[in-house]
């Protein structure tokens, strides 16, 4: 007997299972729901047993497919052990990153570097988001990876992904060179907020607003400026027009502090914690996923703050 069933079909059994509805492994597979029904009806014709049982509530399996969910789990495993027999399938498997911009300014670069050595032919793309749109590219495209503030840790669905704490940071005061307050040694952020306005990323403004809005302190006074754009921001406190608080990574490997165009500055009073977060999907990662994954451990584990 010749059977028409195709790999595609077991892993759609697996995570409709896993969802227990169809609408949300439709949208995790990435495909229509339509398509994932046909799918799975096709499979359950030819087998002569229904897989689900289907209601308002959800999708259930049966006994019969619960059944066919433990079989095709021993299936899929074994196509991944085929897979990774194929040192030409692991070779070209690619990956997309999400990641914010103070990783994409300081370590991604250090981590590429790291994981060729592993993976010199393997395609990656890194895809600079904006923390508040982290979630989103995880859920909704084909990225597989983000990296990203704790601002956003809400957000991302704890259920969909693992999470796990990268490194600790800290936002600091960054100045252009040529401002007087860089010779006065240690200021107070009412002393800095006294001589500039604040130019701040999007991103952060809410998180910043709360750590530097506090009863000795106006902002209106002084100003805050928004930039969605991280460029036309650097330009702005470069010529000493304002100042503006990044995470202190963001001095890593970065060009206008190696050219002494802007520098962190001494401020007492500025405490501003901000942790850096990893996410991955719970399920079974591509090798390319898995190698990229642990490169980035071990970048951090090495990590050292510049400032």
């Amino acid at each position: 007997m010749v059977m028409d069933m195709r790999i595609e079909q077991l892993e759609y059994v697996k995570e409709v299972a896993n969802c227990k509805s169809l609408v949300e492994a439709a949208r995790r597979l990435h495909v229509t729901q339509p398509c994932l029904t046909n799918a799975i009806n096709s499979l359950e014709d030819e087998l002569g047993v229904d897989i689900f049982v289907r209601s308002k509530a959800g999708a259930k399996l049966t006994l019969a497919g619960q059944e066919v969910l433990k079989i095709s789990g021993l299936i899929l495993d074994q196509v991944d052990e085929l897979y990774r027999l194929s040192g030409k399938h692991q070779s070209r498997q690619e990956i997309h990153l999400a990641v914010a911009p103070a990783v994409s300014n300081s370590a991604i670069l250090e981590i590429i570097e790291d994981y060729r050595k592993s993976m010199p032919a393997a395609p990656i793309y890194v895809h600079e988001t904006r923390p508040e749109k982290i979630f989103t590219a995880l859920t909704r495209s084909n990225r597989s990876i983000g990296i990203f503030n704790n601002s956003w840790l809400s957000a991302i669905d704890q259920a969909e992904f693992d999470i796990e704490l990268l490194y600790e940071d800290k936002f600091c005061v960054f100045a252009s060179c040529k401002s007087p307050l860089h010779g006065q040694g240690s200021l107070t952020i009412k002393e800095v907020l006294e001589h500039y306005p604040v130019a701040t990323p999007i991103c952060d403004q809410d998180i910043l607003a709360g750590y530097l809005n506090h009863p000795k302190l106006s902002l209106i006074s002084s100003g805050l400026y928004n930039f969605s754009d991280r460029e036309s921001l650097k330009s702005m406190v470069v010529s000493d027009k304002a100042i503006t608080c990044l995470p202190s990574s963001f001095a890593y490997r970065d060009l206008y502090v190696e050219n002494a165009l802007w520098a962190p500055l001494k401020v007492s009073d500025f405490d501003a914690p901000v942790n850096f977060y990893m996410a991955y999907p719970r399920r079974k990662l591509t090798h390319a996923e898995s190698t990229f994954i642990e490169c980035t451990r071990a970048f951090y584990k090495r990590w050292e703050p510049v400032v």
